[in-house]
């Protein structure tokens, strides 16, 4: 069956394309065929992960307005079948306009009912947007039906608070019914996995060509992989 992923969440920062790149590398690696689609307009960084080769969704026209409709290529794609997985990496700027294109058209509907299974992949985590971060996936679990997978990805401060970790606060509680998995990107030292994981991203690599990379020492290639084989071994679960 063809699956879709969106990847959204309304704060900014939070990983979004850097776990949509994740999904797209765990499919190529398992040999499945990806069409990955960059809807933000204003930081295009999935698109620019050349391996990937990641289509750029336009969503400002020519007088600078928001062109909502634009999201109708999205669905016209994913009718085409002509592969099996096909990955969103929605943007803050476009999160509002996204849901709102999803409710008013009954998208997840129309999509399910040609066989066309959705996931919902939202990032929650740590730090100062921690709350906003869960009220987010609070909204999304509200308003839509579909699997939904948790991200918790603690790179900017452990997801804990008060002692607490996100599947005992009541938040969960409230919607746990609806969450089909959650995958840890659990919080590393930022003076080896950190910087090795920021070198990745800013140079807009996958993990593969890192481990080709000669710029690359070789612990940082090793923690690469260990990075790289938890998280992909957390997918292969659930997908």
């Amino acid at each position: 069956m063809t699956k879709i992923h969106f990847i959204l969440n309304g704060k900014g920062g939070i990983g979004k394309s850097f776990i949509s790149s994740l999904l797209c590398q765990y499919f190529l690696e398992k040999n499945e065929s990806i069409i990955a689609i960059d809807t933000d307009p204003n930081n295009t960084t999935l698109f620019n992960v050349k391996a990937l080769k990641a289509k750029f969704l336009q969503l400002i026209d020519g007088e600078g307005k928001f062109d909502v409709r634009a999201f109708d290529k999205i669905v016209e794609l994913a009718f085409e079948k002509k592969a099996k997985n096909y990955i969103i990496d929605s943007g803050a700027t476009t999160f509002i306009p996204l849901i709102d294109y999803l409710k008013e058209n009954e998208i997840l509907e129309f999509l399910t009912n040609n066989k066309i299974e959705v996931f919902m992949h939202v990032p929650i985590v740590g730090g100062q947007a921690r709350d906003d971060t869960i009220l987010g996936l609070t909204q999304l679990t509200q308003a839509f039906k579909c699997s939904f997978v948790v991200w918790i990805n603690e790179y900017h401060g452990s997801i804990i608070k008060d002692g607490v970790d996100f599947e005992n606060t009541a938040e969960y509680e409230a919607i746990k019914e609806n969450i089909k998995a959650i995958i840890s990107l659990n919080s590393l030292s930022k003076d080896t996995f950190g910087k090795d994981l920021l070198e990745l991203t800013s140079k807009n690599l996958t993990f593969n060509e890192a481990m080709q990379d000669k710029n690359f020492s070789l612990m940082s290639k090793q923690r690469l992989k260990i990075f790289k084989d938890k998280a992909f071994q957390q997918i292969n679960m659930i997908l």
